[in-house]
């Protein structure tokens, strides 16, 4: 008959456990490439979205449209048809070297739609862009980076 191993007893490791996911507390602002003196523009963003964003890089000016001046455009949409008069406008009104955010509702959130990422990254390539990065923006929302292809 087997006779059972001791148990061991070792002190336990004095090194902690490490977590079973990696956490980031990158600020937003930065996640999404708000820079010093950026032109930000918000297009259909929720109530409070701005005052979400925290701390600020200085000299950040917000406006609701896009224009020659614009840095970065943070685009919400709601549906698919949002998403379609958004980059329709984006192709008209977007600087050339500007780079902008498609932030949509997540599936898990609080907001229930019929669109998901790949129909984001689909309808922004159809439209001439390249999508080269995604964020989580918080529980109910997450956004695809674009720009205009390069030629």
């Amino acid at each position: 008959m087997p006779t059972a191993k001791p148990i061991s007893k070792k002190p336990a490791s004095k090194t902690p456990a490490k977590p079973a996911h990696k956490v980031y507390n990158t600020p937003l602002p930065k996640k999404l490439g708000i820079a010093e003196e950026m032109q930000v523009a918000l297009i259909a963003a929720p109530d409070g979205f701005e005052e979400s964003l925290g701390e600020l890089p200085p000299g950040v000016i917000f406006s609701t449209s896009v224009g020659s001046s614009t840095g970065l455009a943070l685009c919400f949409v709601r549906s698919l048809s949002d998403l379609a008069a958004t980059l329709d406008l984006l192709v008209l009104r977007l600087p050339r070297q500007t780079h902008f955010w498609i932030i949509y509702p997540k599936r898990a959130g609080r907001y229930k739609v019929d669109f998901n990422e790949n129909h984001v990254r689909d309808s922004g390539l159809a439209a001439g862009f390249v999508d080269y990065k995604v964020c989580s923006v918080d529980n109910d929302w997450s956004a695809l980076k674009f720009s205009r292809r390069k030629t």
